[in-house]
């Protein structure tokens, strides 16, 4: 076998081995793509099984009681009162309810919100609102 021939057989080698390599590194960063965008939409699915409601917030004991509505179990409840964290507790079973004791008191016309955040650390989207009356 001539030097030529030899030279053709690595050169097509050589180009056989680089493609793979490219491949292997393309696949590589698909696969992570495709990892992260499930578990995005695995967090999304739970947020739509999720819902809590604010079933009192009274202003004299300074606790919000909340009921989860949803099927979710697991995370915690996120309550704040005119957009600062009033506390957080374990997420109550369905159709139970959990009492949210804050350090300040609740006056009239406090807007009272409450949020899911599932047990990976994901808020979810929907909150339920209410204004402290009496």
């Amino acid at each position: 076998m001539n030097k030529k021939a030899q030279s053709e057989v690595i050169t097509t080698v050589l180009l056989v081995l680089i493609a793979l390599a490219a491949i292997a590194i393309i696949a590589v960063f698909i696969v992570n793509q495709v990892k992260s965008s499930t578990s995005r939409v695995e967090s999304s699915s739970q947020c739509i099984n999720a819902a809590v409601q604010i079933t009192s917030a009274v202003k004299t004991t300074s606790s919000v009681v909340v009921m989860n509505t949803g099927q979710t179990t697991g995370g915690t409840v996120k309550v704040t009162v005119n957009g600062v964290l009033y506390g957080t507790v374990a997420m109550p079973g369905a159709l139970e309810t959990a009492s949210v004791t804050g350090s300040t008191a609740l006056a009239v016309n406090d807007k009272v919100e409450a949020g899911v955040v599932l047990a990976d650390g994901t808020p979810c989207a929907g909150k339920d609102l209410r204004v402290v009356t009496a």
